[in-house]
């Protein structure tokens, strides 16, 4: 069975949902990809989750600097 991951509508709502809440997306893609058998889908699951935790990492460091700025 081959399988061509996910729809364009799937991945434009996962991008929105990384973009506004990195941190929740990222517990959604972790548990999405335990469930999911699919290699392809597995893969764009991984790569969403490591987005999601890199984008949380970024706001979450520009938050701190723009914190301790005089």
């Amino acid at each position: 069975m081959e399988t061509e991951g996910y729809s364009g509508i799937a991945l434009a709502a996962a991008t929105l949902a990384t973009i506004c809440f990195p941190w929740l997306a990222l517990i959604v893609a972790l548990v999405a990809l335990g469930n999911q058998t699919d290699p392809v889908k597995r893969s764009q699951l991984r790569t969403w989750a490591w987005a999601s935790a890199i984008w949380f990492v970024v706001a979450f460091a520009a938050a701190i600097l723009l914190a301790t700025l005089p």
